[in-house]
């Protein structure tokens, strides 16, 4: 029961500060009662190829939280190379089990995942099809991830 109320205690006064603080712009709401999930939604960066989107990020807290990273993904998916085209999820270098700290909290995976839409880190890509194009043919990559900004300037209201 104690890590239960350590559980609701720790991810309460996160929400809070994160709502709070709106790191980044990004805002961030509860779609129900479960402290479990949270919906946030992230600008794309002005010195970004996704300049002008609005992206809505789902985040999964574990129960074991902070000793199990929280699971990130884009809904729908976007295009980059750390988001599975097929499920929106997010490959983010400290996500990983042997990289997760638990001191970490979930304003900085948020605002990782903002990091990520700057710069992308190829050595976690999501997608060998995508990673292939970032590295062979970076125009036609940066053409489509541009694009899928554009058409995410306004469409949001479908998903949230």
């Amino acid at each position: 029961m104690s890590l239960k109320r350590d559980f609701i205690s720790r991810v309460q006064k996160e929400l809070k500060q994160v709502q709070s603080l709106r790191p980044h712009g990004i805002e961030v709401t509860l779609p129900s009662d479960s402290l479990q999930l949270w919906e946030a939604v992230v600008p794309g960066p002005e010195d970004s190829l996704y300049k002008g989107g609005r992206f809505k990020v789902q985040v999964y807290v574990p129960e074991n939280y902070p000793l199990e990273p929280p699971t990130v993904r884009f809904l729908p998916p976007i295009y980059h190379i750390n988001v599975s085209p097929s499920t929106g999820h997010v490959c983010l270098g400290f996500l990983t089990g042997e990289n997760w700290l638990p001191t970490r909290c979930i304003s900085d995976v948020l605002s990782g995942v903002f990091a990520l839409l700057i710069k992308p880190e190829p050595e976690n890509a999501a997608d060998q099809t995508l990673l292939n194009m970032f590295h062979n043919n970076k125009l036609l990559y940066e053409a489509k991830a541009r694009s899928s900004a554009q058409n995410r300037q306004d469409d949001l209201t479908a998903y949230i």
